[in-house]
């Protein structure tokens, strides 16, 4: 099954932004603090709406990409992984949105460490049909075009966990499943030294891709801008297209390093719950 995801991340819309400073010494670039209070309100301008919320000890705001924008991302404390707060997407029929910090600078060191746990809830819809994907979106848009570094997350209908693949964005399974209304944890390793990248479930290696669009940007990607919680479509068919669906994700952090990110004590401590991962037959969907 050929399916495609857009390309175009970092159109951000214009709610006020503070630009993360400069990567001179802390090796966090990014850090949710778990979306717990008080740097996140549930109650932020009467949903609590993830785009917008600037906590006072954060390295910038949170924005939402251009769109439809008929999707949600709210703080919210019914469903969470670890602490008292976490944020639930909502993804709407037909509308594909992500939710990032952009930041300048990044990285002076080899490796960007992407980091997060997510709670995927079951969709289903006609026979065929994919999604919706949650996951995250790395992007380099420091050139001329948007530059796609590498993606991890699951298909709401089928629990596949799915990466894109470099220079076509294919979105294949990685082999592993998960468990739907079950919290996970997933890492992207961006290593700027071969330009690829290994993605991890439950601090479990499964697979490794060159950079998405390392060969289809002129020079190249060389630079960390957004990290993105992304809720979108998983094939370009018009009955996956319309798939809604539901994911939560706490404990959201990137960070920089010389080291290997396994190697790298994490931002956000906690125990981390290992689940079985069977293996299925690989799948391939392109991205549109």
């Amino acid at each position: 099954m050929i399916r495609k995801i857009f390309a175009v991340t970092s159109a951000w819309t214009l709610v006020a932004v503070a630009a993360a400073s400069s990567a001179s010494a802390a090796s966090i670039i990014v850090d949710s603090h778990g979306f717990e209070q008080p740097q996140f309100s549930t109650t932020f301008l009467g949903t609590g709406q993830l785009e917008g919320q600037t906590p006072a000890t954060f390295n910038g705001t949170w924005l939402r990409t251009k769109g439809l924008g008929l999707s949600t991302a709210n703080v919210e404390s019914s469903v969470v992984d670890t602490g008292s707060q976490a944020v639930v997407v909502n993804r709407a029929a037909g509308s594909n949105d992500r939710w990032g910090v952009p930041v300048s600078g990044y990285p002076s060191d080899r490796y960007v460490c992407i980091e997060w746990s997510m709670r995927v809830e079951q969709s289903s819809g006609p026979t065929g049909t994919f999604g919706p994907y949650f996951g995250v979106e790395a992007n380099d848009d420091d050139s001329t075009s948007v530059g796609l570094l590498g993606s991890l997350g699951v298909d709401a209908s089928t629990g596949e966990v799915l990466y894109q693949v470099q220079d076509t964005g294919f979105l294949t399974a990685a082999g592993p499943t998960v468990a739907f209304g079950a919290w996970n944890d997933y890492m992207i390793e961006l290593d700027y030294f071969t330009h690829s990248y290994r993605f991890f479930v439950n601090n479990v290696a499964i697979g490794t891709s060159g950079f998405v669009d390392q060969n289809n940007i002129s020079g190249g990607l060389n630079e960390f801008t957004d990290a993105d919680i992304t809720a979108v479509q998983a094939a370009g068919d018009a009955a996956s297209m319309a798939m809604v669906g539901t994911a939560f994700f706490d404990n959201f952090s990137v960070q920089q390093s010389p080291l290997p990110c396994d190697a790298v004590p994490e931002p956000v401590a906690g125990l981390l719950a290992v689940i079985g991962l069977a293996g299925v037959a690989a799948k391939r969907r392109a991205r549109a």
